[in-house]
């Protein structure tokens, strides 16, 4: 008996490995790096007078941080339902969900990360957690998207050649 034939076989999919890796370090970034700050002599006077100059994506997106949220769940929990799961359908169903959720949490990322940052541009910058979350959401909708579209892995207990009885 082969050593891989002795272990249990993962259910994860590459997608789905990808896409709980995104939600993983999507949620790390939006609470614990910071996504904006101040730049140039504003930001040098506020330090020199011990103001903080930063803030976390969570404390900066007060309406997308939800919207951020609820795709890291539904992301963790379309991994967590298809390594329990015996039925495709629900993973299936979340695959879909978390693309959606994927999708539209990376087009807002974009718009507020590289188009309209809150605040004058020539004062506020984006901060390296605004671009680790941006690829990371992006990461995650490409996991998810993968994860819809991969098939079972082959089972080679259930593909396995049944005998043929010929009778006669």
């Amino acid at each position: 008996m082969s050593m891989n034939a002795s272990r249990p076989r993962s259910r994860l999919r590459r997608g789905e490995v990808i896409a709980a890796a995104g939600a993983v370090v999507l949620l790390i970034s939006l609470i614990l790096l910071s996504w904006y700050g101040l730049s140039g002599a504003v930001q040098r006077s506020a330090a020199a007078l011990g103001i903080t100059t930063t803030i976390s994506g969570w404390d900066a997106l007060t309406d997308l941080r939800w919207l951020i949220l609820v795709t890291a769940i539904v992301a963790l929990a379309l991994t967590f339902a298809q390594a329990t799961s015996q039925a495709p359908a629900f993973p299936a169903s979340l695959s879909a969900i978390a693309t959606v959720l994927g999708a539209l949490t990376s087009l807002a990322l974009i718009y507020r990360v590289l188009i309209n940052l809150p605040g004058p541009s020539d004062l506020v910058g984006a901060r390296a957690g605004a671009y680790l979350g941006l690829v990371s959401a992006i990461a995650l909708t490409v996991g998810a998207f993968l994860s819809l579209r991969e098939e079972d892995p082959a089972d080679p207990v259930r593909n396995a050649e049944i005998e043929t009885v010929h009778v006669g």
